[in-house]
């Protein structure tokens, strides 16, 4: 019988400690491997790719600082990368810089023929059973031994990194960056953490590859309205700013392409009348504008309800694909004649 202090200490079991004694950990694998696996096959056939690596890699900063016990939200760390201020959002007072980590594990995930097991603050131990052990779970077992050795947020962030060095992933995903807060206390049974960190991974991998479709209907939709535009150089540029950074504000864009703030403020303008970026500040003067995914992301306007629509396409002319054929044909045979009495007998 428990006393009084120690009930009152206790803590209840949750609902979510419940289901991971139901659902098998071998599903929670297999699940989490296959969305994996569905974002490497499309991030390494993307032409976006270059652009949602940077989004990504907010995105997975942001849950790091979450794990390290920062409380900040992705919209601030979206923030920081573009360079601007959203308004609205509370001041951030700390004595210490919390992304000073952050260009450092970004050179760390492209590092090219670098084995899993440098750069590690500890000797990781071979698995002495001989039984073959799942990759995935591999990279996990070494991101525990990672918190065991070093309680800071490399640690946390080197779980893209191992699924990447361990061959999991053809390409980095930094998105990627999962973890329990209940590893830092030694637990004795890994397996409710572990289910949660693969629960996890599942939701951000999924998360990362609607983040990639968004950002290449985004492109689509650019192309097809520059397309119609008389006088689109400008509007190029915005369009390949928004790739990389896609919070903007006239004082921001007047930076850096070399515009006047007025005209920084006509283009952006512009820009939103054809759908390209949303207004989210709410002011006359001062304006924050941020591309439509993200703002649906970050929760500045509501998704939309109803069946999803279809993507994009850009408006290709049709071709016949028979005379098509016919003419290639024609000019090869006109090709033949012409210079066939110039080839050696």
């Amino acid at each position: 019988m428990c006393s009084g202090y120690y009930r009152g200490h206790m803590v209840p079991q949750k609902p979510s400690d419940l289901e991971d004694d139901v659902e098998p950990i071998a599903v929670l694998i297999e699940r989490a491997s296959v969305a994996i696996g569905r974002l490497d096959a499309h991030v390494s056939v993307s032409s976006a790719a270059k652009a949602w690596s940077l989004r990504a890699a907010w995105m997975g900063y942001t849950r790091a600082l979450q794990l390290v016990g920062t409380e900040i939200d992705d919209i601030d760390v979206f923030s920081w990368g573009s360079g601007v201020s959203i308004p609205h959002r509370p001041r951030r007072h700390t004595l210490d810089d919390s992304f000073a980590h952050f260009t450092p594990w970004r050179a760390r995930l492209v590092a090219d023929g670098r084995h899993w097991a440098e750069d590690l603050p500890f000797d990781p131990t071979s698995d002495q059973s001989g039984r073959p052990v799942p990759m995935l779970v591999r990279a996990l077992a070494l991101q525990a031994a990672y918190l065991k050795a070093e309680r800071s947020i490399d640690a946390w962030l080197s779980l893209p990194v191992f699924l990447h060095r361990l061959g999991l992933t053809e390409r980095p995903l930094p998105c990627l960056v999962e973890g329990d807060r209940r590893l830092l206390f030694a637990p004795r049974d890994h397996g409710p953490s572990s289910r949660r960190i693969l629960r996890g991974l599942e939701a951000a991998a999924v998360k990362g590859r609607k983040a990639l479709i968004a950002i290449e209907d985004g492109h689509v939709l650019a192309i097809s309205a520059l397309a119609k535009e008389a006088r689109p150089t400008a509007l190029k540029r915005l369009v390949a700013l928004l790739m990389q950074a896609p919070v903007q504000s006239p004082e921001s864009v007047a930076r850096r392409l070399k515009l006047t703030l007025s005209g920084a403020g006509k283009l952006l303008s512009r820009a939103a009348s054809l759908g390209l970026i949303l207004e989210v500040s709410g002011r006359r003067a001062w304006r924050t504008y941020v591309v439509p995914d993200l703002a649906i992301a970050l929760g500045f306007i509501a998704p939309p309800k109803g069946r999803p629509r279809s993507r994009p396409t850009l408006d290709i002319p049709h071709v016949d694909i028979n005379s098509f054929l016919q003419n290639f044909d024609r000019e090869m045979a006109e090709f033949d004649a012409r210079f066939s009495s110039d080839r050696p007998t």
